[in-house]
This record gives structure tokens, C-alpha cells and sequence, in this order.
């Protein structure tokens, strides 16, 4: 037998199918675990939205990393699985119709994790009432923007995301380069006249950030919590004046400025930003208690949306358990904050939110369809034994 046809054997067996299931519970089980110390959102992305999830075992200076399959390698390999075994061991019969409505509706489901894995996003829109907006932001992840506004009328914006963002990265634009000299996923900072000796001394040589000291510390892992992130960037000109170094930080308020010959830009590191092709203006928002308690009973934003390609202008609600789907996202009525002037709205793009639906459906219809079998040779089994 052939390599090739022993990895196809592989491909569609049984065999595989239960060693991925272990090694699902085997990775769902240490996650469970690792969320205490982690938090939920780092559990996710570090054992189920990642391809390999490290185990890391062993008592202090002895600690070591083992690698396991992470979420997203087992579900892929598990889509596979299923559907060579649907291609090879299934033929599509009457009698076997609900086995088949069953596979295909796990596989839908396990497609349906994949796309929005790799597709989906999450995001916030933060408005006061009066307030409107046309973009929402990323809770966790920063952007170092640059904005060069010396064309009358127009904003010229070049956004660097922060996965990009690290030691030594250089990126050329029209006449200077910036290059990332430190990148700082959590900081703190502060005047550098109160500084103590585990902060760096200042490095910044223009901006506010010279009046500043700032040292690493571990990165936040629970959700209601944000990391205080912090660069070290170089602004180079092609010629002329010296390169500058400048501190960032989303702990530093406001843009910073620098020029380029006669060209004022400015640059700041803020919350990653989607823009929508529509704006949201918050009328009001409404908070509802029980009675006697701060416990919430309801809250609710209703919103104007103005969407100048669609000529679309209307009102609309979003409460509890009553999302917004519109233009391809799902916006949440999430929370609250400022005392109940602030509303927060949750936006969420899943590309593939339909097909755990499809799914679940097609798994209940397989399941009546297989027991309705078993249920007709039963009826039929106990009118023959009657019968005789």
C-alpha cells in the first residue's frame, strides 16, 4: 500500500475522529483550568483561536512549553476527517438520511467556527447622548496612526496595526521613515521627576513624552481591563532636519506633532479603529433598575443612522436581547458607563453567523429522521410479535 493511500485511510478513519475528540477534551480541559489565572479572553485566543497552544508545566525556573494542537488545527483536521469519511464511507440512501443530516450539520458547524475564527472581528462603539460616530474600535488591540492634513479639505491617515508594531520595524512613507525602536504591549507612566529606579530613564528627545518615564509591566488578561501600551518611535527625514524620537502611548492623551519641511503631522497611538460606510448618532439612552436595587433591569440606546450611500436616514432601538443586524454587522446593547450618560454598543462582524443555525437545525431534523426510523421497526416489530 502506498504512503498516499495509507495518509487517505488515515484521513477518513475512526480512529481519527476519537483522537481528535480526546484531544479536544484534553485542550477544552486545560483551558477550563487556565482561565483562572489567565482570564476568559486570553484563554480563547491562546488555546482555541490560535493553529498550536503551549502548555506551560513545571515549577518556577524548571517551567517548561509543550505544544499542543490548538483549537483551530484540531477543527480543521476534524473537517477533514468528516468530510473524507463522508465521501468515502457514506453513500446517500433513504434509510441513511439522518446519518447523513447529522454529519453534514457537524461539519456546517465546524466550518461555520473556522470562518469566524479567521473572518470575524469584535469591536465597541462608545457614545454619549448627541454624540455620533462612523467608526468603532478594538477593546484590546492599538494602532500607531500618523495624519498629514496639509491638503486643504483632506486628511492623508496611514494606520500601522499593533501586530506590526515591533523593535527595529521600519516603514518608509512619502519623505520620512518611522521605525519602531521599543514596543511596550503594557506600560506604565510616569513624570519622570517622580520616576523610582525600576523605570527606564527618559528616552524621548520631542513630544510631551521627554517629561515622562515608563517601564514594562505583564500584560492585562482580565476583560474588563486594558493595556496601557507604549512605543519608542523614530521619525527620519529623507534630508534636511536630525531624526527625533518621540514616546507614544494611549496614556498619553492627544496627537503629537512634527513636521516634515513645511508639512505639520501629527501621530498618537489609539485604539484600533474600523471605519463603517454609515455614522451612528446616540438620541438617548435609557437605564432601568429594579425596584429598591442598582441591579439592571433594562438598558437601551435609541440611535439615528445616516448612511449618505444608501440615502438612508432612521431611527431604531437596541435593548437587551434585541441586537441591530445592519450592513453586515450585529451591533449589542453591552453596557453602560459614566453614570448612564455613556452607552456602550457592541459590534460584531461574523460573516458566518447563519450556519450554526443551518446546523443545529439539520442535527435535530437527522435526529427525528433516525429515530423515527428506529420508532416504525419497534411499532412494526411489536405488531408481528402480536400478531404471531
Amino acid at each position: 500500500m502506498s504512503l498516499l493511500q495509507k495518509s487517505g485511510r488515515l484521513l477518513c478513519s475512526l480512529r481519527l475522529t476519537v483522537a481528535l475528540l480526546g484531544l479536544g477534551m484534553v485542550l477544552i480541559f486545560v483551558a477550563t483550568i487556565a482561565q483562572v489565572e489567565i482570564g476568559i479572553r486570553e484563554a480563547q485566543l491562546r488555546y482555541f483561536r490560535s493553529w498550536i497552544a503551549w502548555l506551560e508545566v513545571g515549577p518556577g525556573t524548571l517551567r517548561v512549553s509543550l505544544p499542543l494542537p490548538g483549537g483551530l488545527l484540531l477543527a480543521s483536521v476534524l473537517l477533514v476527517n468528516l468530510l473524507a469519511a463522508h465521501l468515502t464511507r457514506f453513500k446517500l440512501q433513504w434509510k441513511k438520511g439522518g446519518i447523513f443530516l447529522i454529519h453534514t450539520g457537524v461539519l456546517l458547524l465546524l466550518l461555520g467556527e473556522l470562518f469566524t475564527a479567521l473572518l470575524g472581528w469584535e469591536a465597541q462603539i462608545r457614545l454619549d447622548e448627541g454624540e455620533t460616530l462612523n467608526y468603532s474600535t478594538h477593546p484590546w488591540e492599538v494602532e500607531l496612526v500618523i495624519i498629514d492634513s496639509s491638503a486643504p479639505g483632506e486628511d492623508s491617515v496611514t494606520a500601522i496595526p499593533q501586530s506590526r508594531l515591533r523593535a527595529g520595524a521600519v516603514f518608509p512613507l512619502d519623505g520620512f521613515t518611522v521605525r519602531i525602536e521599543r514596543f511596550l504591549p503594557n506600560s506604565e507612566i510616569v513624570p519622570a521627576a517622580t520616576a523610582g529606579p525600576e523605570f527606564e530613564a527618559p528616552r524621548a528627545t520631542e513630544g510631551p513624552g521627554v517629561a515622562f518615564a515608563v517601564r514594562e509591566v505583564p500584560e492585562e488578561t482580565a476583560p474588563d481591563r486594558r493595556n496601557l501600551c507604549s512605543a519608542f518611535v523614530e521619525i527620519i527625514p529623507e534630508h534636511g532636519s536630525a531624526p527625533g524620537r518621540w514616546l507614544l502611548s494611549n496614556a498619553i492623551s492627544g496627537m503629537q506633532e512634527f513636521k516634515i519641511g513645511d508639512a505639520l503631522l501629527t501621530m498618537a497611538i489609539r485604539q484600533r479603529r474600523f471605519y463603517h460606510p454609515f455614522s451612528i448618532t446616540l438620541l438617548d439612552f435609557s437605564h432601568d433598575r429594579y425596584l429598591g436595587t442598582e441591579i439592571p433591569k433594562n438598558f437601551s440606546s435609541r440611535i439615528r443612522i445616516m448612511n449618505a450611500d444608501r440615502g438612508e436616514d432612521r431611527e431604531t432601538l437596541i435593548y437587551m436581547n434585541h441586537p441591530l443586524r445592519y450592513g453586515g454587522l450585529t451591533f449589542y446593547q453591552s453596557g453602560f458607563d459614566n453614570d448612564d450618560t455613556t452607552s456602550i454598543i457592541q459590534v460584531v462582524r461574523n460573516p458566518a453567523w447563519t450556519l450554526p443555525y443551518i446546523a443545529c437545525a439539520m442535527v435535530a431534523l437527522g435526529l427525528l429522521w433516525v429515530f423515527s426510523q428506529h420508532l416504525v421497526k419497534a411499532i412494526g416489530r411489536r405488531r408481528a410479535e402480536h400478531a404471531s
